[in-house]
């Protein structure tokens, strides 16, 4: 993958952790996919381990795409942040809709090489539904089901659930799915063509939120698919009311937040 210069979010949006903060809040940031810090893990290449957590490091300060190079340079082993690095900078900072899909289908590339090498990892099988979500939001979700998108990000989320049942940020994505499917295609023919069902989403909504109370984005998403689902406005607003009232621990929570807030205004 090659990267162009990448815009960059404002100072008061970034954070300066150094490697011991970022560990000392790691299990709060990463309640939603259960990611494991780097550098505890055991019986790995520490050197990979020692760029994981440098990648990491450089995602959650907010240079995004710093953090996507690095994962780039790592291989299938920095398909996670890399895929996290390129749906920040696609969601909040790049305003070049042929940037965003030709860094979304390089992505998607890169992370189905490394779901072949990985194939039991959760977070690698989740950031292929993710990356995939993002592209099809981007080229319509009718578009991107008739081209097979929606059975892949299906299975990726599936397999996501049984390696990681506590996968959150799945969970959220799931109910997202079934909401996305409805939205779009109605009721009855996505009930009977893709087995998209109002109460299976809102039961993974949930329990993302049940397992990442304080996470803004969790309210965020959820309150989207409420809205996709005609849900409750009262419930909606509750939502967006409380992810604007999280504490930021990183600088995608700032962004998310700032989101919030502006959705209250």
């Amino acid at each position: 993958m090659k990267f162009t210069k990448w815009e960059q979010l404002p100072d008061d949006f970034t954070f300066d952790y150094d490697q011991e903060q970022l560990a000392g809040v790691w299990n709060q940031l990463h309640a939603g996919d259960q990611y494991t810090y780097p550098l505890d893990i055991e019986d790995y290449d520490e050197n990979i381990l020692q760029a994981q957590a440098d990648a990491w490091l450089q995602y959650h300060n907010g240079d995004y795409q710093k953090a996507a190079e690095m994962g780039v340079a790592l291989g299938a082993d920095g398909a996670v942040v890399l895929a996290k690095a390129v749906a920040a900078y696609c969601d909040y900072l790049c305003e070049d809709e042929d940037e965003v899909l030709e860094l979304l289908s390089q992505s998607m590339e890169f992370c189905e090489n490394a779901v072949q090498e990985l194939p039991d990892c959760p977070n690698v099988q989740f950031v292929n539904a993710l990356l995939m979500g993002r592209y099809s939001q981007r080229i319509s979700i009718t578009k991107a089901l008739s081209q097979g998108l929606g059975g892949k990000i299906k299975n990726h989320l599936d397999t996501t659930l049984e390696l990681e049942p506590n996968h959150a940020e799945a969970h959220t994505a799931v109910g997202l799915y079934h909401a996305e499917i409805i939205d779009k295609i109605g009721a009855m023919i996505g009930g009977l063509t893709y087995g998209a069902k109002k109460p299976i989403a809102m039961k993974h909504f949930e329990t993302a939120l049940e397992l990442t109370p304080e996470a803004p984005i969790t309210s965020i998403e959820f309150a989207n698919g409420l809205s996709l689902l005609s849900g409750d406005d009262n419930r909606i607003s509750e939502l967006i009311q409380h992810a604007s009232q999280c504490e930021a621990l990183d600088a995608l929570q700032n962004c998310d937040i700032s989101f919030a807030d502006d959705q209250l205004e």
